[in-house]
């Protein structure tokens, strides 16, 4: 005797169902947008580098960061705006001097020279 073929339903059964539940559940996470480079306010880095020099902490995060290339990006319109704020100050006469005409090597992580 034969045995009769029972007829597709196109439906998964409940335990087929749930294996593919499992094994979408268990993918991993994708890989969160910007890769290693995030954005980070201007006003937020001046808190927090105000914050460690003034508690006196500012050689400590220095030698903290050493390896870590301490650069950042900023907007060029960001960048002229501080500068332009800091030339109209008498008080930071100092630092706008520095600005313009500093003499740093590229790769300095403590100059302060923006273009333009």
């Amino acid at each position: 005797m034969a045995k009769a073929k029972k007829a597709k339903t196109g439906k998964a059964s409940p335990t087929r169902r749930a294996r593919k539940v499992t094994n979408k559940a268990a993918a991993p996470k994708p890989a969160r947008p910007g890769g290693t480079h995030v954005d980070f306010g201007v006003h937020g880095l001046g808190k927090i580098m105000a914050a460690v020099h003034n508690a006196g902490l500012g050689d400590e995060l220095n030698a903290h960061l050493e390896d870590s290339g301490q650069f950042v990006k900023v907007s060029r319109k960001s960048l002229t705006a501080i500068k332009n704020f800091v030339k109209k100050k008498p008080e930071l006469s100092d630092l706008a001097e520095t600005i313009s005409d500093c003499d740093c090597p590229p790769d300095d992580p403590g100059c302060v020279y923006i273009p333009g």
